[in-house]
């Protein structure tokens, strides 16, 4: 047998070299399904898609240990939505953008924002302080821990609930006997005024308001412009109902326990700048979506700060009815309820009325 040349030689101990160093510096790969019902056309998932994964990326490749694998488990490909809370629980999805407001029987403490209208249209301020109020108090935590999930942050879409009409409502006694779609807790607000709330979908309001099932809908900006509620109900009655925090990332417990602390920390630090700039797009979306809005012939009725009191001052007291009901579970309600109010009397915001004292 010859004896190998010099010049195979030196290339058989560079290969062997850079094996060695690409060996020393291998990333461990580390496989995570995210699941959501919706699609990224949903600005939560968009954002989730295109800032939240980039961002892990891109962090975690500055250390080059270790990187992530994305399942992206989105527009009802693994859940539908409302699926997403049972998905995680039982490890369908590693993570998951979770929809609070769909569950709460099992996340009370997290509908917060949903029982204290009128209080601020600052998104960034309610996101931030819900993320800050589950850390300071282990109850609100201890909800998602229950059903074997970890809690990362919140989130929000709605930077103010508003309402759409066929006709022009001054007031808020204009909406005397008048028929509200809506869903979820929002319906409630309109009881204060004597509407009739009709539980519905953002999907089937168009249709309703259409045909006639419905004079008005509770809905943000955003949607309101995006289904062309303007074609169906021209008034923007710019009432500001409030914003409010709609989602929380979290994480499968199992799945959590084996991930690598420095893993652990990017996915939980990116979660709160998720939320920061999911409010971000969204506050940007809803300016363009009022100016959509006029470009269709649709009429902005802004209500004044003294309309959005008189309307609070109608109300129940939801915020205190919830704080009893959900004391009455064993948990935290009445302090995580004045905990929010300070937060948004500290930020100076237009409170139309302080749910917590009365």
């Amino acid at each position: 047998m010859k004896p190998l040349s010099g010049n195979v030689v030196r290339i058989a101990s560079l290969s062997a070299l850079l094996l060695g160093s690409s060996w020393a510096y291998a990333q461990e790969t580390i496989n995570v399904t995210v699941v959501s019902g919706y699609p990224p056309t949903a600005s939560w998932v968009k954002i989730f898609e295109e800032h939240y994964i980039p961002t892990v990326d891109q962090k975690l490749a500055e250390k080059n240990e270790y990187k992530i694998n994305w399942n992206k488990g989105f527009s009802g490909t693994i859940v539908k939505p409302r699926g997403e809370l049972d998905a995680v629980s039982s490890g369908i999805g590693d993570m998951g953008i979770v929809v609070p407001p769909f569950h709460v029987d099992k996340l009370p403490l997290f509908n917060i924002s949903f029982v204290t209208p009128f209080a601020t249209g600052d998104l960034h301020l309610v996101t931030e302080t819900v993320s800050k109020l589950a850390e300071d108090i282990p109850e609100m935590q201890q909800e998602f821990t229950k059903i074997n999930q970890v809690y990362l942050g919140s989130a929000g879409s709605v930077d103010n609930y508003q309402v759409v009409c066929k006709s022009s409502m001054e007031d808020p006694s204009d909406f005397e006997g008048v028929k509200v779609v809506g869903a979820g807790t929002n319906l409630r607000y309109f009881q204060g005024v004597g509407a009739v709330g009709i539980s519905s979908n953002l999907a089937d309001y168009y249709n309703q308001l259409q045909t006639g099932v419905a004079e008005c809908a509770s809905v943000w900006a955003e949607a309101a412009a995006g289904f062309k509620m303007y074609e169906v109900a021209p008034y923007f009655i710019k009432a500001d109902q409030g914003a409010v925090t709609s989602f929380a990332v979290t994480a499968n417990k199992q799945f959590w326990d084996g991930l690598p602390d420095p893993v652990k920390e990017v996915l939980r630090e990116t979660a709160g700048e998720y939320g920061q700039k999911l409010a971000d797009y969204v506050v940007d979306a809803s300016s363009a979506a009022i100016e959509t809005y006029k470009t269709n012939g649709g009429t902005v009725i802004e209500y004044t700060q003294e309309q959005r009191e008189e309307w609070a001052r109608n109300l129940p007291n939801i915020a205190q009815e919830w704080a009893e009901q959900t004391e009455a579970q064993g948990k935290p309600a009445k302090a995580v309820l004045k905990a929010y109010m300070d937060a948004l009397r500290a930020a100076k915001q237009p409170i139309a009325r302080n749910w917590d004292s009365e």
